[in-house]
């Protein structure tokens, strides 16, 4: 009947530490930013030294090694409660994600609507960057070079029968092609249907992370070409004062989620005491551990078989004296 009680709380300690540690992964992986194994390998670990300690302690209990003690099995149950108070942090991480679960996602949807909109905004500033250019050229045109003469021979005074409008026209196309080539434009097709797929997560989805981190990756990679390409383009001899390409606004929002994901939390009330609950149901398997008695009696025993053993061996030497002085006695009467 013991060892059933016994069993029976080891088997309802388990679950909770399995339930409790789940928590724990889920919050170590967002505080990893993602990375799921080293998330799992601390859990493990959590999870290994509190199932050692309570057998320690169980083993201690039960069988009264002299070695541990009471200060042994005090220390261990230390040691267990160190491990959860420790683990609160990502236990508390992870309940802030799920309070704030409506936040993190409409932050997880703008940022990706950022995202997916870049090749949009890529494709304005394009757009806006032709307008300012041809706007230019044609007032250069116009002037014919009275306000800068060099400018409008640089531009206008280059070999060829073509007016100045077929000029100007070949120069905008040029921009274009240069800016957005037509390759560049299906790679990035390709991309936007990647991301799409990444919407409208959870935060219960471990993947989450992971997918964040992609999006991000994706993102500023493209970011980075676009602004090479902006940067490196010119329509005409002299266009090399033109901003490059930037997109602040997903840098911005992105920012904001990423604060949500991977910003520890210290421990809350509610980590607190599922940490001290969790270390309750720790120690049932240990409270329901009766003393060994054949353990508990085993020095009794021992010292009464010793006192035994020195009586079986004195009792006949008592009896022999007796015999010796009755000799003596019947010599004396004879």
């Amino acid at each position: 009947m013991n060892n059933t009680k016994f069993n029976f709380a080891a088997v309802i300690s388990i679950i909770v530490l399995l339930f409790y540690s789940y928590i724990v992964f889920l919050g170590l992986v967002y505080w990893l930013d993602g990375n799921k194994w080293k998330g799992l390998l601390y859990t493990l670990i959590l999870i290994a030294v509190i199932i050692a300690c309570v057998f320690f302690m169980c083993k201690a209990r039960a069988t009264r090694w002299e070695k541990i003690g009471n200060t042994g099995q005090i220390l261990f149950g230390v040691i267990i409660l160190a491990a959860l108070a420790l683990s609160s942090m990502p236990f508390a991480h992870f309940l802030k994600l799920v309070h704030n679960q409506k936040q993190v996602t409409e932050a997880f949807e703008k940022s990706h609507k950022y995202a997916s909109d870049l090749d949009l905004a890529y494709k304005d500033y394009v757009k806006e960057r032709k307008e300012v250019t041809l706007e230019h050229l044609n007032a250069v045109e116009a002037g014919h070079g009275a306000s800068n003469p060099a400018e409008y021979d640089s531009i206008f005074g280059m070999p060829g029968s073509d007016d100045s409008r077929s000029k100007i026209n070949r120069m905008i196309t040029n921009l274009e092609k240069t800016l957005l080539p037509e390759s560049l434009e299906r790679a990035n097709e390709q991309n936007i249907q990647r991301l799409e797929r990444g919407a409208k997560m959870s935060v219960w989805n471990v993947e989450m992370p992971g997918i964040v981190n992609r999006i991000d990756e994706t993102v500023k990679k493209n970011i980075e070409i676009y602004t090479n390409i902006s940067k490196n383009a010119h329509g005409y001899k002299g266009d090399n004062n033109y901003q490059a390409f930037t997109y602040p606004a997903y840098a911005s929002h992105n920012a904001k989620l990423q604060d949500m994901l991977d910003k520890m939390s210290m421990p809350s009330v509610l980590s607190i005491i599922a940490a001290l609950i969790c270390f309750g149901f720790m120690l049932l398997p240990y409270y329901l551990t009766e003393r060994d008695v054949a353990a508990a009696t085993s020095s009794d025993s021992r010292k009464k078989s010793k006192d035994a053993a020195s009586t079986i061996i004195t009792a006949p030497s008592v009896s022999g004296n007796r015999r010796s002085r009755l000799r003596e006695h019947q010599d004396k009467n004879k």
